[in-house]
């Protein structure tokens, strides 16, 4: 049941986000970013992508873990799931 609240809250989230990103207030950005922390842990797929992504840019992914320790502690295991240096990750490229 927990799984199910969580795909369909992250769905909307991301849905709504990506609606209002346009908008001046970067109001979209932060309800994708909800969304996607959401996700991560329900859709094992996204978070492989999203380790795809981070290895492909290292100088961002380096960026976001030096600031993991500053953001909310909701976005923090997203990140650390996320992290291609991470021992969960260190699959063949």
């Amino acid at each position: 049941m927990k799984r199910i609240i969580h795909l369909s809250a992250g769905i909307i989230l991301v849905a709504l986000g990506i609606v209002m990103t346009p908008l001046p207030i970067p109001l979209g950005l932060v309800m994708v970013v909800l969304g996607l922390s959401l996700l991560v842990g329900v859709v094992p797929a996204l978070r492989h992508y999203l380790v795809r992504i981070r290895r492909h840019y290292p100088v961002t992914s380096q960026k976001l873990r030096t600031l993991n320790h500053r953001l909310p502690r909701f976005l923090q295991p997203l990140l650390t799931e996320t992290d291609p240096d991470h021992p969960l990750n260190q699959t063949s490229h």
